[in-house]
C-alpha cells in the first residue's frame, strides 16, 4: 500500500476518535494506539486487521466509548469487509458512503443510538450480516428489488427500532439465502407476506413480534418441502383467525409464540409437544399433568401473565369464554359492562383533553343510554355511538368490540390515531365512519368481509375501501360511498393515514409552492437572491412553453391536412397505405409490451362498483377462509370464514392505494384513446421519440382467474379498449369499456387514474400537448 493511501486510511480511521488540536481524542474511551502522532503502522492499531497488501479489511471497536457521528470518511476504505462499531454512543444516520462499500460482508451498528432512515441500497454483493438492533432507525424496511445486497444477505437483526409501513413481499423473495430475520418491536403493519417468506428455503429464525400486523397467520408460511422454521415469534400483534394446521410441517420448530393476538379456535393438536417452548415446563414436576398446547398459548376462556403456561380459567363457564375468546390472553379475565367499555373508550380518546361540547361519559350517575352521543335500543343495549367532530384525541380501544349490539360508530373528523381494531368484528356494526382522522395501517380484512358494513356484501362484493380510503387516496367521504358511489382518488400528499377526505395535490407530486421553495433554496445555495432565482425559473419555463408550442404546430399541420383530405401522403384509398397500416397494427399486437401487468388481478370489485352493467360481479357464496390451508383446513373451526370469494391478500392489495408515477402519466397522456389509422401510427412515432410506449388496452378473460361459469384474467392488447367475455358454450362478446381502465402494476400498488375516465370514445390525440 502506498504512503499516500496509508495517510488517507489513517485520517479516515482518526475521524472515528475525533481528535482535538492537541491530538487527544474527544471520546471518553478510545484505543490507546490510535493517534495522529504515533509512528505505529495503521495495521498494528487496536481493532484493525489488514490484508496481504496492507489494505484494511476489518475495523472492530465495540464498546470503546466512541461518540459523535459515523464519519463519511470511512467510505475511503474500499477494501473493508467488516465494520463493527456496536455499543458506542454514535448518533446521526448511517452514511451512504458506508452503504456503498463494495466488499462489505458484516456491518454491526447495534446499540449505537443511530437515527435516520434505513439505507435501501447496499452496494456489496457479499453483504451477509446486517446488525442494526436497538437503535432509532426509521423509515421502511427494504423496498428496492434491485439492491445488490439482497441476494447475499443471511442475517438481518433490526429489532427495537422505529420502522414503519408494510413488508414488501416481492423484495423478500430476492433474499434467497436469508436465515434470520428479526424485526421485533418496531411499528410495522399490514399482512405478513407468508407466501414470499415461506418460499425462502433457508429461513430458520423469524421474529415479527411486537408490531401491528393484522390479518391471518398465513398458512403459506409452511409450504410443502420448505417448512424450515426453527423459531417463529409473532406474539403481541393484532393477528386474527385461527392457527393454520399446516404449521405441523414445522417438524423441527422449538420456539413458537402467538400470545397477545386476536387468534381464535384451537391449536392443531399435532403441533403441540414437549419439544416446543419446553422452557415453560422446566420447573414442572414430572408427575404433574401437562397440556403442551398451553405452552404455545392459553386456550380461550383462560388467561396467564404471559398468555402461556400456566393458564388460569376465567370463572363463569361459557359466558366467560365468549368474553375471553382469544388464544394466549394476557392479564386478567375480561368481564366488562357497557359502562366499563364506554369509560375505557372515554379515557382512550381524551389524551389531548376533554371532548368539545358536553362530555358526561365519566358521570357515574348518568345512565348509559342518556350519555351524549349514545343511542340504545328498547332493551338498553348500546346500538349507536355518534361523536363526529368532538375533538377526540387518542385511539379506538379494542374493548369497543365487546359492545355486541353496536350497529353504528361515527368518530369522523377527530384527531384519533393508532389502528382500526379488528375486535369490531364481534359487534353487529353496519355503519362505521373513521374518516378525517390520523388512523394508520389498513382496515382489518375481517371487517372488510362483514356483510352490510358500509354496503359490503351487496351483490356479494366485499371491498376494504368501503370502510376507509387506503393510504395515498381520498375522497369527500373518506371511504368508497355506496356500491356505485364516489371512489377513492389518488393523492400525492404521501401522508400515511387512511380515510382521508382532503388532499393538497391530486395531479402531481410537486406543486407550485414546492417548486418556488426549491428555487429559493437553490438560489441561496449558489449565492444569488431568491428573486433572481425565481426570474431564472420563469424564464426557463417560458422557453419550455415556447418549445412545446413550436413542436405542437410542427405536428399539427400535417394532421390538419389529413383531416381536411388535402394530403396525398396518407391516402386512405391507397392499397399500399392500407396494407402498411394493417401490418403495423398486427406487428403491435405481436410485440405487445409485457411490462404493464396486474399481478394481483386488480380490485375487481372496484370495477364492478363503477361499471356494473359492463363487468361481471362475483356471484354466489362460499365459506372462504383467509387462512386457506390446502389439505389441513377445517371450515367449521375457522372464525375467519365469511361469505366471500376473495382472500385477505387480495383485500390488502386493494387497500394499498393507487398512484401514478411520472412515466405512467406520460403513458396516459399519449395512450388515452389511440386511433388505429394513420394518425395513430404518427402518434406512435411521436411517442417513440420520447421513449413512451403507446397502446390502448384490451381486457380479456383467460383461465388464470376462475369464477362460476367463466375463466378470465386481465391482459392488454393494442388498438382498442374492449372486454372480450368467454363463457362455456357461447360466442365471443365484446363490451365497450372506458379506455382509461388501464391496469398498471408498480411494485406495491395497482395504478389507475380515475380522472382519465373523462376521455370520450374515438377522441383524437394531440401528442405534442404532453409538454
Amino acid at each position: 500500500m502506498s504512503s499516500n493511501n496509508n495517510d488517507k486510511n489513517k485520517q479516515a480511521l482518526l475521524s472515528l476518535v475525533q481528535e482535538d488540536t492537541n491530538g487527544h481524542s474527544l471520546s471518553t474511551s478510545y484505543p490507546t494506539s490510535w493517534s495522529s502522532n504515533t509512528n505505529v503502522p495503521v495495521c498494528n492499531w487496536e481493532g484493525i486487521i489488514c490484508g496481504g497488501n496492507e489494505d484494511i479489511k476489518e475495523v472492530s471497536l465495540p464498546a470503546k466509548g466512541l461518540s459523535g457521528t459515523i464519519p463519511t470518511e470511512l467510505g475511503i476504505l474500499s477494501e473493508l469487509e467488516i465494520l463493527n462499531l456496536s455499543k458506542n454512543m454514535l448518533q446521526g444516520s448511517i452514511p451512504q458512503e458506508i452503504a456503498n462499500l463494495p466488499k462489505l460482508t458484516t456491518l454491526d451498528l447495534s446499540e449505537t443510538f443511530i437515527t435516520g432512515t434505513l439505507p435501501q441500497y447496499f452496494a456489496s454483493t457479499q453483504l451477509s450480516t446486517l446488525l442494526l438492533a436497538n437503535n432509532a432507525i426509521s423509515g421502511k424496511f427494504f423496498m428496492k428489488e434491485n439492491a445488490p445486497h439482497l441476494s447475499s444477505i443471511k442475517e438481518i437483526r433490526m429489532e427495537n427500532n422505529l420502522l414503519t409501513g408494510t413488508l414488501d413481499g416481492s423484495t423478500l423473495t430476492f433474499m434467497s439465502h436469508l436465515e434470520t430475520l428479526s424485526l421485533s418491536d418496531n411499528d410495522l403493519s399490514g399482512l405478513i407476506p407468508g407466501e414470499e417468506l415461506g418460499s425462502l428455503p433457508t429461513l430458520h429464525y423469524l421474529y415479527l413480534d411486537g408490531n401491528h400486523f393484522i390479518g391471518p397467520l398465513p398458512s403459506q408460511l409452511a409450504q410443502v418441502g420448505k417448512a424450515s422454521l426453527l423459531e417463529l415469534w409473532v406474539q403481541d400483534n393484532a393477528l386474527s383467525g385461527t392457527v393454520p394446521a399446516s404449521y405441523v410441517r414445522f417438524d423441527k420448530i422449538h420456539d413458537f409464540y402467538i400470545d397477545g393476538n386476536k387468534l381464535t379456535g384451537e391449536l392443531p393438536p399435532d403441533l403441540c409437544g414437549p419439544e416446543i417452548n419446553a422452557d415453560f415446563f422446566t420447573n414442572v414436576p414430572p408427575e404433574a399433568e401437562r397440556n403442551y398446547c398451553d405452552g404455545i398459548a392459553c386456550p380461550a376462556g383462560s388467561v396467564a401473565f404471559e398468555g402461556v403456561f400456566p393458564c388460569e380459567k376465567c370463572p363463569g363457564g361459557e359466558a366467560a369464554r365468549l368474553k375471553n375468546r382469544y388464544l394466549g390472553q394476557t392479564g386478567e379475565c375480561s368481564n366488562y359492562t357497557q359502562r366499563d367499555i364506554l369509560q375505557i373508550f372515554h379515557k382512550a380518546t381524551t389524551k389531548g383533553g376533554p371532548w368539545r361540547g358536553v362530555s358526561d361519559w365519566n358521570d357515574e350517575n348518568k345512565p348509559v343510554c342518556e350519555m351524549t352521543g349514545v343511542t340504545c335500543d328498547a332493551y338498553d343495549h348500546v346500538v349507536e355511538i355518534s361523536l363526529k367532530n368532538r375533538g377526540l384525541e387518542g385511539h379506538i380501544p379494542d374493548e369497543i368490540g365487546s359492545l355486541t349490539f353496536l350497529e353504528s360508530l361515527d368518530v369522523s373528523d377527530n384527531k384519533l390515531m393508532g389502528y382500526v381494531p379488528s375486535d369490531l368484528q364481534w359487534t353487529s356494526i353496519t355503519r362505521l365512519d373513521i374518516s378525517g382522522n390520523k388512523i394508520r395501517g389498513m382496515v382489518p380484512p375481517l371487517l372488510c368481509m362483514m356483510e352490510e358494513l358500509n354496503g359490503n356484501g351487496e351483490e356479494n362484493v366485499f371491498y376494504c375501501d368501503r370502510i376507509a380510503c387506503p393510504e395515498g387516496t381520498f375522497n369527500d367521504y373518506g371511504f368508497h360511498h355506496g356500491l356505485h358511489g364516489e371512489v377513492c382518488q389518488p393523492c400525492y400528499d404521501e401522508v400515511p393515514f387512511i380515510g382521508q377526505k382532503t388532499c393538497r395535490n391530486t395531479k402531481s407530486k410537486f406543486g407550485w409552492k414546492d417548486t418556488v421553495q426549491m428555487a429559493e433554496d437553490a438560489s441561496e445555495q449558489i449565492g444569488i437572491s431568491p428573486m433572481l432565482g425565481l426570474g431564472i425559473l420563469l424564464a426557463v419555463s417560458l422557453v419550455l412553453l415556447l418549445t412545446c408550442w413550436i413542436v405542437k404546430n410542427a405536428y399539427f399541420n400535417p394532421r390538419k391536412k389529413y383531416e381536411m383530405g388535402t394530403t396525398n401522403e396518407y391516402d386512405v384509398d391507397s392499397p399500399t397505405s392500407y396494407k402498411d397500416d394493417k401490418a403495423y397494427r398486427y406487428n403491435d399486437e405481436e410485440n405487445e409490451d409485457d411490462d404493464v401487468k396486474d399481478d394481483y388481478s386488480f380490485a375487481e370489485s372496484n370495477i364492478q362498483s363503477r361499471y356494473k352493467d359492463s363487468l361481471p360481479v362475483y356471484k354466489g357464496k362460499s365459506n372462504f377462509s383467509i387462512t386457506s390451508d390446502d389439505e389441513y383446513h377445517d371450515d367449521e373451526d375457522d372464525n375467519m370464514s365469511r361469505s366471500t370469494t376473495r382472500s385477505a391478500t387480495d383485500l390488502m392489495n386493494d387497500h394499498r392505494g393507487v398512484a401514478l408515477n411520472r412515466r405512467e402519466k406520460f403513458k396516459k397522456a399519449v395512450s388515452g384513446r389511440m386511433s388505429s389509422g394513420d394518425l395513430g401510427r404518427r402518434a406512435r412515432e411521436a411517442a417513440s421519440s420520447i421513449n413512451v410506449s403507446v397502446k390502448s388496452q384490451r381486457l380479456r378473460r383467460h383461465s388464470s382467474i376462475r369464477t362460476p361459469g367463466s375463466n378470465y384474467s386481465y391482459d392488454q392488447d393494442d388498438d382498442m379498449s374492449r372486454l372480450t367475455t368467454r363463457t362455456s358454450g357461447s360466442r365471443d362478446e365484446d363490451i365497450d369499456i372506458p379506455a382509461s381502465l388501464e391496469l398498471t402494476q408498480t411494485h406495491s400498488s395497482t395504478s389507475r387514474d380515475d380522472k382519465s375516465l373523462r376521455s370520450s370514445h374515438g377522441e383524437m390525440l394531440d401528442v405534442p400537448m404532453i409538454c
